[in-house]
């Protein structure tokens, strides 16, 4: 971390570079500054990390992220305000080489929907969101309580415009109304807000809980619905469990297989290890080896279950939790040829993306087909959390 002119910490944060060199070394009329000066202003992102992802997005899309990285690289001592010499911004040559990278960026077009920002403090993947145009009406028939900040739709009138083909359901985000960013701001401004464009075609952004085509729950609004106590919520994550098992098709699994899923796999645990700041499939057979190299090697007879939202491995004896993690903590998963009935699954302190401490669980099953099924199913869990995540 650097130190300012008066020795304070300097924030480490790239956001708080960025926006610094917009103030004091572009002009106000400059691309790079009115996009800065877009993102501060914007309503929808709070932390520097959202500001920070929200500020590539738009960069990438108006073709100027190049800009900051320019002034940094090519103006001399610059960089070391901010970086250390053996980092890549703080190296001379390795500075060039990203900032070609990040010219050649800005000859390519990008499609991003910047509107669709509310979730970017919390995960660069983001959900699926609908622009909504619907006829002059004095009442929604939407029912909304805000949860950290966002308005979760908590009821919905049957008989109201909103509720018309399931274009908003219940457990969707209201984020926009006419333009206005729905935040805890808003609270006591909601009929204002609609008051405004009395007689008008009424426009809505809503961030959608779940794809439609996939049924995916997106892990953020998931915990909003846990947070926010509604039990009428509650059911949204019951009722998304019976759809996935009527509707999702797993052609690699059969129906006995499947059977085994909904009841857990009866395997063996042989214990866990540290396995230091990377928690990448390469680690996997190390791992591995490391436990059955221990004298500390434990074959507990456990049911390992895959969830919806992550897994659970219980004791067969007493059902004492031995591990709980969500698919956004663990990073990877496999086996090793040369013992194909053991198999690990690497998770990290916290979101894998975030994480620098990892842990590797390592189990063993006599039936290797078994083994292939559990790891499918955990890989399966990745995707549905990724596209959440």
């Amino acid at each position: 971390m650097r130190l300012s002119v008066v020795n304070f910490p300097k924030l480490p944060d790239a956001w708080y570079w960025l926006e610094e060199i917009a103030e004091k070394h572009f002009s106000s009329s400059c691309t790079y500054s009115l996009v800065v000066e877009q993102v501060k202003q914007n309503q929808k992102v709070h932390t520097p990390t959202g500001r920070l992802r929200l500020l590539i997005r738009t960069c990438l899309m108006r073709k100027c992220l190049y800009m900051p990285v320019e002034m940094l690289v090519r103006t001399p001592l610059m960089a070391t305000d901010y970086y250390d010499k053996n980092s890549i911004l703080g190296d001379d040559i390795l500075g060039e080489i990203f900032l070609s990278v990040l010219l050649q960026c800005s000859k390519l077009n990008f499609k991003l929907n910047i509107r669709n920002s509310s979730f970017l403090d919390y995960s660069w993947q983001l959900p699926e969101c609908v622009a909504l145009e619907l006829v002059p009406c004095r009442n929604l028939g939407i029912s909304i309580c805000f949860i950290k900040g966002k308005a979760l739709i908590i009821n919905l009138d049957k008989n109201s415009v909103a509720a018309e083909d399931d274009k908003v359901e219940v457990g969707d985000i209201l984020d926009e109304i006419n333009g206005h960013a729905i935040t805890s701001n808003t609270k006591g401004h909601l009929r204002k807000i609609m008051k405004k464009t009395m007689g008008q075609p009424v426009c809505l952004h809503v961030i959608k809980h779940r794809n439609k085509e996939t049924f995916e729950l997106y892990a953020p609004i998931v915990n909003l619905i846990k947070n926010s106590g509604i039990d009428t919520l509650k059911k949204i994550l019951k009722r998304f469990n019976s759809e996935m098992n009527e509707n999702s098709e797993k052609p690699e699994i059969s129906r006995s297989n499947n059977k085994s899923l909904n009841a857990g796999f009866s395997i063996k645990y042989c214990g866990s290890v540290y396995i230091g700041t990377e928690g990448d499939v390469k680690q996997i057979e190390r791992a591995i080896l490391q436990v059955l190299k221990s004298e500390e090697i434990k074959l507990v007879s456990v049911k390992f279950e895959c969830l919806e939202l992550g897994i659970r491995v219980t004791q067969d004896i007493d059902d004492v939790v031995i591990c709980k993690q969500s698919y956004m903590e663990i990073s990877s998963c496999g086996r090793t040829v040369n013992i194909p009935n053991y198999f690990a699954f690497i998770a990290g302190d916290t979101n894998c993306n975030l994480a620098t401490k990892f842990d590797a669980y390592v189990f063993y099953h006599e039936n290797e087909d078994e083994v292939q099924t559990i790891l499918q199913s955990l890989g399966q869990g990745f995707q549905r959390t990724h596209f959440a995540v």
